[in-house]
C-alpha cells in the first residue's frame, strides 16, 4: 500500500471538527505521536490508520490519496461569508470540501463530461479591468438569451461545471469555489441558504473562477460581485425595470429576476437606478416586514443533477454498487448518499438502482 498522506489525516480530522487529542485517545497514541504523523514525520502505521478511519467515518482509502489536498491548481478556495463567521466552522468546511475534491475527481474519472458550453477562463485586464465587462463577455459565450437566467445551475452544469449541495450547518457562509486536481470548476453551496441567495453566491463564485486565476488588481470580492450583478441581472435590461420601483413592486421583480429583494434594492443602488434616499427607504420597509431574517415569495430551487448523472453511469452502465462506488470515491455509504446527493441513505433493500432519478442538465 501506498505511504498515508499526512495532510488528509489533518483534512480529515478538521472536516469532523476533531482536536490532535480527540483523535489521539481515540486510537491509543499521544497527541505529539498524532502530530507528528500530520506532518509526516513519523507517519501511522496500517492498523493505526485503520483506527482513524474508524473513529472520522471515512474509508482507510482515503488517507493514501496521494494528490496534494490544499493546493489545487492555480485557484485555491474562494468564500462567499460574512465577516462574522468563526474561523473554526470555515475550517471544517473548507477541510470537507478539500475532501469532495477528492471524491468529485474519483468520481467524473473515466467519464466524458459532454456540454453544450465550455467553461471559460479570463483575465479582467483584457477587458478594461471591468469585471462587468467580463460577465457580458462570457454571456455571449455562453450564448446566454436576454433577460433573466432561469436556472443557473443547469447554465453551469452545461459547462461542464460540477455543483454540489450539503447543510453546512451555519447560515453564516453562502458556499465556495476551487478548481479540482483535474481542472473541474466545482461550486459547493449550502443547501440551508434561500434559492434566490444561492443563485448570488454561485454568479458571485463563478466571477472568481472565471476571472481570479490571475492576481486580481483590485478587491476580489467586490470584482466577484460586480460580475454576478452584471451576469444575472444585466444594466441594460435590469435598468429600466428599476424606474419608479415602489416596495410593493419587489416581489414581482424578484419572481421576474430570480433575485433577493435586498439584492434588487442594493443593484439598484450600485447602477444609481435608485436614488440613496429610496433605497434608504425600502430597506426600512424590508427590515420592518421581518424580511432580513426571512423573505416571502420564494423562488423555485434549482437542484443540481451532474453529479447523479455521473452516479448513475458508474452504477448502471458499469454496474457498481452504491456500496461499492462510495467506496471507490473514497466515502462511507451513508455519506455517500448525503454529502453527494443530498438525500438520506435508503432504509430497506430492493433494486438500488432505481434509487437514483435520471436527469439531465439543460440551460
Amino acid at each position: 500500500m501506498s505511504a498515508v498522506n499526512p495532510e488528509m489525516l489533518m483534512v480529515a480530522r478538521k472536516s469532523r471538527s476533531k482536536t490532535q487529542h480527540d483523535v489521539a485517545d481515540a486510537i491509543g497514541v499521544t497527541q505529539g505521536r498524532l502530530s507528528k504523523a500530520e506532518t509526516g514525520t513519523l507517519p501511522l502505521n496500517d492498523n493505526e490508520v485503520q483506527e482513524v478511519a474508524r473513529f472520522l467515518g471515512y474509508p482507510a482509502s482515503l488517507f493514501y490519496e496521494a494528490d496534494r489536498v490544499r493546493e489545487v491548481g492555480s485557484a485555491c478556495l474562494y468564500h462567499r461569508k460574512r465577516k462574522t463567521l468563526p474561523a473554526k466552522v470555515l475550517e471544517k468546511i473548507d477541510s470537507r470540501m478539500y475532501i469532495r475534491n477528492v471524491n468529485i475527481r474519483r468520481l467524473f474519472d473515466g467519464l466524458d463530461v459532454d456540454g453544450s458550453r465550455i467553461f471559460h477562463t479570463m483575465d479582467p485586464d483584457e477587458y478594461g479591468g471591468s469585471a462587468v465587462e467580463v460577465a457580458r463577455a462570457l454571456r455571449a459565450a455562453w450564448r446566454v438569451p436576454q433577460g433573466p437566467i432561469k436556472n443557473l445551475t443547469a447554465l453551469i452544469e452545461s459547462a461542464g461545471g460540477i455543483v454540489l449541495m450539503d447543510d453546512f450547518g451555519t447560515r453564516k457562509l453562502f458556499g465556495m469555489s476551487c478548481w479540482t486536481a483535474h481542472g473541474h470548476p466545482l461550486f459547493y453551496l449550502n443547501s440551508a441558504i434561500p434559492t434566490a441567495d444561492l443563485r448570488w453566491t454561485l454568479a458571485h463564485e463563478l466571477g472568481h473562477l472565471t476571472m481570479h486565476h490571475v492576481a486580481p488588481s483590485g478587491d476580489p470580492e467586490e470584482e466577484a460581485d460586480a460580475f454576478a450583478g452584471e451576469f444575472l441581472a444585466p444594466v441594460a435590461l435590469f435598468r429600466p425595470d428599476l424606474r419608479g420601483v415602489t416596495f410593493d413592486r419587489l416581489p414581482n421583480l424578484k419572481m421576474y429576476w430570480r433575485l433577493a429583494m435586498k439584492a434588487i434594492i442594493k443593484r439598484g443602488q450600485v447602477l444609481g437606478a435608485i436614488e440613496p434616499q429610496i433605497a434608504t427607504r425600502l430597506y426600512k420597509q424590508h427590515s420592518a416586514r421581518g424580511y432580513n431574517a426571512a423573505e416571502p415569495y420564494p423562488l423555485s430551487p434549482e437542484p443540481p443533477t451532474l453529479v447523479q448523472q455521473a452516479i448513475n453511469a458508474h452504477l448502471q452502465d458499469f454496474e457498481y454498487t452504491p456500496a461499492e462506488l462510495a467506496a471507490a470515491v473514497r466515502l462511507d455509504t451513508e455519506e455517500f448518499y448525503t454529502g453527494l446527493l443530498g438525500k438520506p441513505m435508503p432504509n430497506h433493500g430492493g433494486n438500488v438502482i432505481s434509487l437514483f432519478d435520471r436527469g439531465s442538465a439543460t440551460a
